[in-house]
């Protein structure tokens, strides 16, 4: 696995609790040309020299003797382009209180540097489909953003925004037919339910369509759920992403005491499914389930 060494270039305030990071410097970043394309963020400490470690295929990660290891974050790409030669990047990124990632973008400055990894993506919708739901918080708002933009004219897009902040709307320019909604709930807590409800109680289309979610995991657990197992979708007609998940820490804890037990049980699922991406999760899901995850 690839990294890179990035320099911030500038940042700039979105909306309320939305800030754009441009990191440029790149040569030979390659974009995947999805449209919800993600990158890990390698954040050094506070006052530390960025290290880069050594990744393996399997995820086996290194540092050299006496570095001071960065943290990890995942952030949409907004934006890619090539400016004189040199890769520039946009990291929409959701603003919280506090956190390695807020922190960091509220303190950052043109000339630091962080670490990235090669981007990848989940977002396959046919480029020719006529219809798509796309369900989003404030965290899956800059992957929406990017969808739009690269959708046709020819094309419907039914677009529900869930926020607890009404100045987080922001302009979502598209060439589609978009039909759009911000909602606003009180607090985080209200989210996963309002995400779900996007999808779960609207009359969905029963061929040319596409669906994707991103946001709150449980709700995109709830949705995948009412989509495979109630209504019978292949896989290759949605995707649905959790990007954060409601009591974390409660959560990351079990998943601590449980993880031998998922880990051993993925890879046996994995071995009999094979390449079946729609299978596999849904074999995942039962697996989390059966741990109280």
């Amino acid at each position: 696995m690839k990294t890179y060494t990035a320099t911030v270039l500038g940042r700039r305030q979105l909306s309320a609790h939305l800030a754009t990071v441009t990191l440029g410097d790149l040569d030979d970043y390659a974009t995947t040309g999805i449209p919800d394309e993600y990158i890990r963020v390698l954040i050094p400490p506070v006052g530390a020299e960025l290290a880069l470690p050594q990744i393996d295929e399997k995820w086996n990660i290194t540092y050299a003797e006496g570095a001071i290891e960065p943290d990890f974050r995942v952030y949409t790409i907004s934006d890619h382009r090539v400016v004189e030669g040199r890769t520039e990047i946009d990291l929409d990124i959701a603003l919280h209180d506090q956190g390695v990632g807020s922190d960091w973008v509220r303190r950052c400055r043109r000339g630091d540097q962080v670490g990235l990894i090669e981007p990848h993506g989940l977002y396959a919708a046919p480029a020719d489909v006529p219809w798509q739901l796309l369900v989003a918080d404030i965290t899956g708002l800059p992957a929406v953003a990017r969808i739009l933009r690269g959708l046709s004219p020819q094309q419907k897009a039914v677009v529900h925004v869930v926020l607890t902040d009404p100045a987080d709307e922001i302009a979502l320019p598209s060439p589609a037919d978009v039909d759009l909604t911000w909602q606003v709930v009180a607090k985080d807590t209200d989210i996963c339910e309002a995400l779900a409800d996007a999808v779960t109680s609207r009359e969905l289309p029963t061929s040319d369509r596409y669906v994707w979610l991103a946001g709150e995991a449980r709700a995109s657990r709830a949705v995948r759920r009412h989509l495979r197992r109630e209504l019978g979708w292949p896989q290759s007609d949605f995707y649905t992403c959790g990007y954060w998940q409601i009591e974390a820490e409660k959560w990351n804890a079990r998943y601590e005491e449980v993880a031998e037990v998922v880990e051993k049980k993925s890879a046996a699922v994995q071995r009999e499914i094979g390449d079946d991406q729609g299978a596999y999760l849904d074999a995942l899901d039962d697996i989390y389930e059966s741990v109280g995850l």
